[in-house]
């Protein structure tokens, strides 16, 4: 069986000799089409950040990265009922596995779902990264008429503005963040309402323009209602990490901000805004099983185009090249097929 076999940071390589998994009870196996690399894949490349968590182990010693992908069900497991053989399905795994030509699945709502209709399998391949950015928006509660910002606009950040539109919520503002103009420009055509490139202007300043400020007492605030971090902290990105942005910028009383962005070390932030402000902070890690469903749904029935972030496509074997890809500037999301 073909895989993708992570070594060290920096380094991941295409194996040709792995066994294939056998599905166990309650399991079903996949024959994978696509497997998207996800930014805490990118982190882990990076510097081993989150590896316990991302990669599956073969008898071979191989550690098999991937966890969002789709494909067609090729074995089925003891016990499994309500599947079949060559059900097309989206699959998710909480260790590892997809960057391969087949993986293990468990058979539940929140790791495996049935493809609607002709949906493509890979746009289906997306599927989860847009189910992160449905949970988010549930968790942020946006009113109408309430400015939105968004740090970080790969294919989770993008999937925020999807699903702030395709909800039909009327921001004020929704302004994204990034330090690649592709994904800014890809951010407008989606529906933001403004773009900041964090690498030719400061966001504080930028934000406090587009939005107004105010400052009392409590501090400073850029009149911004929910920030929604999905950069987190990049080491070698200049400048102070997003939430510490965000709190600066929310707004002096109601504020939310939702953190999703993965975290490559320990940080150094001033939290006075905190007791300042009184912001609402929280965490936002996966989705709801519905949402796994819901973002299937908006796929199939256009409330979402999903295609145009399919920024790269590679063979497994070019693995090496392509998380060289996914890093650069010019990439949006980049896919895998074994």
């Amino acid at each position: 069986m073909n895989v993708a076999d992570f070594v060290a940071p920096g380094r991941i390589e295409f194996r040709t000799d792995a066994t294939r998994p056998v599905p166990g009870p309650n399991e079903v196996l996949v024959g994978v089409k696509f497997c998207g690399i996800c930014g805490s894949d990118m982190h882990m490349f990076r510097n081993n950040a989150y590896r316990e968590s991302l990669v599956r182990s073969t008898p071979e010693g191989y550690q098999v990265p991937g966890h969002e992908f789709a494909g067609t069900i090729v074995e089925l497991g003891p016990n499994v009922e309500a599947w079949a053989v060559g059900d097309r399905v989206v699959g998710v795994t909480g260790h590892g596995g997809g960057m391969a030509q087949f993986v293990t699945v468990p058979v539940n709502a929140f790791q495996l779902a049935h493809i609607p209709g002709s949906l493509a399998f890979d746009v289906a391949a997306t599927t989860e990264p847009l189910a992160d950015a449905l949970q988010m928006v549930r968790k942020a509660e946006i009113r109408d008429g309430e400015s939105v910002v968004v740090f970080g606009v790969g294919i989770i950040g993008l999937g925020v503005i999807q699903a702030i539109r395709a909800k039909r919520i009327a921001c004020k503002h929704l302004i994204a963040v990034d330090v690649a103009q592709v994904r800014l420009d890809k951010a407008l055509q989606l529906g933001a309402s403004a773009v900041i490139n964090a690498r030719l202007e400061d966001p504080r300043s930028a934000i406090g323009a587009l939005c107004g400020v105010a400052e009392d007492y409590r501090g400073w605030s850029a009149r911004v209602d929910v920030v929604v971090d999905c950069a987190g902290y990049i080491r070698n990105m200049p400048g102070p990490p997003p939430l510490e942005t965000a709190l600066q910028v929310i707004a002096l009383r109601g504020g939310r901000i939702i953190c999703f962005g993965g975290f490559e070390d320990r940080v150094l932030l001033d939290l006075s805004p905190i007791i300042q402000k009184q912001p609402t902070i929280l965490g936002s890690n996966g989705y709801a099983a519905e949402e796994l469903r819901e973002a299937l749904a908006l796929m199939h029935d256009g409330s979402v185009d999903r295609s145009s972030l399919i920024s790269h496509r590679f063979g497994l074997h070019d693995v090496s090249q392509a998380f060289a890809t996914q890093g650069a500037p010019q990439a949006v999301k980049v896919l895998l097929a074994p």
